[in-house]
């Protein structure tokens, strides 16, 4: 994978207002209704550049008509295909959170040792339907991760809403300000596996080659200003399909953000764009054990 270097570490179409059924193992649906804007989720540093207003599943086909693959066959592709809601520096979207500044943490709950303040999420702004896991309606996210080209440690606090909280101060020895605080917008997309096994919705027997739709999906344009994505599959720096989750069946990648130095002090990130993917088991998911959640994280090296 071209220098890159994966660190798993445990951490405290046509455009459609109908819902859209995905069938998982164990025959759970998943539903999401999708509102009609949507983009491209994520993508790395090496693959931005895309319009907001472009279907990432129609990039795919188009890509794929190129290497002459059947419709039906990328349509059978495309049930693969998740709602994610995107992370944007400058758009059109709702505002459903921050990048950098201070966190605001209740009085009784520690500022994670040794670990930076990345981002937090109003999960009360979320689009209904903009993604497929299962969140809390309300309350807020806190994202934290170790300062490090490759981290070991990143941490998820979950605040319920309502919860009284103070605007902190990171409490370690060195002064340290805090990176740049701006708008995070939520824009409605569609997220795509590089491989099958980073999936668990059953789509049957396979019916092509399938390496050829993970070189497609790597080569798909991302957008220049999204800096993350809630929901959908992992994303990573260096392409290479590998499955960053785990089971796709028990595990759920919760939150994938991309550093870069237009983002934080490149200084703590090694000079280079490092994506961190935040995973956590369905189970916690469900249970609201975000402090279980764990990482995995890629740079572009």
């Amino acid at each position: 994978m071209g220098g890159a270097r994966l660190v798993t570490a445990q951490a405290g179409g046509a455009e459609t207002d109908e819902p859209l059924a995905l069938r998982v193992e164990g025959g759970h649906p998943l539903v999401a209704v999708m509102p009609l804007e949507r983009a491209r989720v994520g993508g790395g540093p090496a693959v931005r550049g895309r319009m907001l207003d472009v279907d990432l599943r129609d990039d795919f086909r188009e890509a794929a008509r190129k290497r002459d693959i059947p419709d039906d066959v990328v349509d059978w592709w495309l049930q693969l295909a998740r709602p994610c809601l995107e992370l944007h520096r400058n758009c059109d979207g709702p505002v459903v959170g921050y990048f950098g500044g201070q966190p605001s943490l209740p009085e009784s709950m520690d500022w994670p040792d040794g670990l930076v303040f990345l981002a937090t999420i109003d999960l009360s702004m979320i689009p209904a339907g903009s993604h497929d896991i299962a969140l809390p309606a309300d309350g807020h996210l806190l994202f934290f991760t170790e300062a490090d080209i490759s981290p070991e440690d990143a941490r998820v606090l979950y605040v319920p809403a309502g919860t009284p909280v103070v605007e902190r101060t990171f409490p370690g020895d060195a002064p340290w300000e805090g990176y740049e605080r701006f708008a995070l917008h939520g824009i409605c997309a569609w997220s795509l596996p590089s491989s099958r096994t980073e999936s668990a919705i059953d789509i049957g027997e396979s019916r092509y080659d399938e390496r050829i739709f993970g070189e497609i999906e790597w080569g798909l344009p991302g957008h220049d200003d999204c800096i993350g994505a809630i929901g959908g599959y992992s994303e990573c720096s260096t392409g290479g399909g590998f499955d960053i989750a785990g089971s796709p069946s028990t595990r759920n990648v919760l939150a994938n953000l991309y550093l870069d130095e237009d983002s934080v002090d490149p200084e703590d990130f090694g000079h280079v764009g490092v994506v961190l993917n935040y995973v956590m088991a369905n189970e916690d998911l469900k249970a609201r054990r975000f402090d279980r959640a764990w990482i995995v994280s890629d740079f572009n090296g």
